[in-house]
């Protein structure tokens, strides 16, 4: 009756969670929008609820049910307390609340740790107040209707785009990308050749490819460590040149200046071939590294083209800005399709926003994980303190003939925390012991933080032990409070 009871009490606050649970989900998870509490998941919570009162209500019917029932009485006769048996039961069942508790309450402070680590790291550019703004040029089947079907034309089309989001209002600066917009999941690796050495074989060496214009590494406040930006010059006229980050220049030329050296890019055969050839580049600068993959992903090396050399079909703009992301959703749209009436501009967003988005699974997991994390605390703070309520009203009759014989408030308090105590020591204990083993299991999860990061298991023993504290505190005092007149006269 009683699991049944918490059960029915349970449906109405699960409907009323479900929505704030899924308020917490990324919003790429597939098919969100189909959870929901259906008849199969009623039936699940039904079905455990009915489990849980068999298991939990067959345990003391099989202690009371042994045939040595004059040994039962006696040990249940006044003045005699808890029987040893039921006693041990129940300390086992506090024991194995506060182990799972405390691996629990481990696992969510490591998450977040590791989530303050993330948070912490710089992803190599500055995007506050960087508002992007997607759109495909078109690729129709038949060439001859291609708007855009040389470099000359693209690259016009991007300078007025420029020209045109450059003035409206609150627009500060903008600037051309690739379609693989930092933090969104896209990827474009690339071989390159190092001309003049030789790789060993398996060893050729690949790196993430980009495209800029020349005003990109302004807007996104990337330094520049040796040699120079893209500049107007470096178009389908000019001499083939390529960009490489510090990560790049440390793997590839660890002990020299890569400025002025040449790679040879495998762009493939859909790269328009003019009287230079486009997959030979010289090396023109060295700007700083970059985590484009993620701010928990390592660094990668990166290469980047100018955009006046690389026929971009999916482009990302830049836009520096002090208005909001709405504000400019309408704006930049009616400018980008003033030049071009047939462009879906789509994914209006802050960069700050798709940082943010990017780390949504680790922040569900630490959320999650921390939610059920409070939930087994509060368990085991209520499990302890109803084993030791029960145990005090077993044993008033006892501890009224020790305050009788002499024992003081704090005796009698020490004698009820300290029994409870123990049995926090021993689930906590239990506890470390499991979360040596088991939280290794979300090592992939964590960032910059050991699986057995002692600073999270101290902090987390001290928690569990005040609240254990708290649990025993308040049956130790209306122990300490019993009359020991009362108390002897108590059946």
């Amino acid at each position: 009756m009683l699991s049944l009871c918490g059960g029915a009490l349970a449906l109405p606050l699960s409907f009323w969670l479900k929505d704030i649970l899924l308020t917490l989900v990324p919003a790429n998870l597939p098919r969100l929008t189909e959870v929901a509490l259906n008849g199969r998941a009623l039936f699940f919570a039904f079905t455990i609820s009915v489990i849980t009162g068999i298991l939990f209500g067959l345990a003391p019917a099989l202690q009371m049910s042994d045939r040595r029932l004059m040994d039962k009485l006696g040990q249940g006769t006044r003045g005699a307390g808890l029987a040893s048996g039921q006693h041990r039961f129940l300390s086992a069942l506090v024991a194995c609340e506060f182990a799972l508790s405390f691996v629990l309450m481990v696992s969510a402070g490591l998450l977040l740790r590791s989530f303050w680590k993330v948070l912490d790291v710089q992803p190599g550019f500055n995007a506050e107040n960087v508002v992007t703004a997607r759109l495909w040029l078109p690729v129709p089947n038949d060439p001859m209707n291609n708007p855009y079907p040389t470099q000359e034309k693209r690259n016009i089309f991007v300078s007025e785009m420029l020209r045109r989001v450059g003035t409206v209002p609150g627009v500060k600066e903008v600037a051309i990308g690739g379609g693989n917009a930092p933090f969104t999941g896209l990827r474009n690796s690339r071989g390159f050749e190092i001309v003049g050495r030789v790789a060993a074989a398996g060893e050729a060496p690949t790196a993430q490819l980009g495209v800029a214009s020349p005003e990109l590494f302004h807007v996104l406040g990337t330094p520049l460590i040796t040699g120079r930006f893209f500049t107007d010059a470096d178009n389908e006229k000019g001499e083939p040149v390529v960009l490489i980050d510090q990560t790049t220049a440390e793997r590839f030329w660890p002990h020299e200046d890569p400025v002025g050296k040449q790679i040879r890019l495998q762009l493939g055969p859909q790269i328009q071939r003019g009287p230079q050839n486009p997959d030979l580049r010289r090396i023109v600068g060295v700007i700083g590294r970059s985590r484009n993959e993620g701010l928990d992903a390592p660094y990668t090396p990166h290469l980047f083209l100018p955009s006046r050399q690389f026929p971009l079909n999916a482009m990302t703009v830049y836009i520096r800005t002090t208005s909001s992301p709405e504000a400019l959703e309408e704006p930049v749209r009616r400018e980008i399709q003033a030049v071009d009436p047939d462009l879906p501009v789509f994914g209006v967003r802050a960069l700050r926003s798709i940082i943010s988005d990017s780390l949504a699974p680790r922040r569900f997991a630490m959320q999650i994980l921390g939610f059920f994390a409070a939930t087994a605390m509060l368990l085991a703070a209520i499990g302890i303190y109803g084993v030791m309520a029960y145990f005090v009203s077993q044993r008033v009759r006892e501890i009224g003939v020790r305050m009788a014989l002499g024992a003081q408030r704090a005796d009698v308090m020490k004698l009820i925390v300290w029994k409870g105590m123990s049995l926090a020591l021993a689930g906590v204990t239990a506890g470390l012991v499991a979360a040596f083993a088991l939280t290794r299991l979300i090592s992939r999860l964590l960032f910059d933080v050991s699986a057995t990061d002692p600073l999270t298991l101290a902090a987390f023993t001290a928690l569990l032990g005040f609240v254990a504290f708290l649990a025993n505190y308040i049956p130790a005092n209306r122990a300490a409070k019993v009359d020991p007149m009362v108390a002897l006269r108590y059946e």
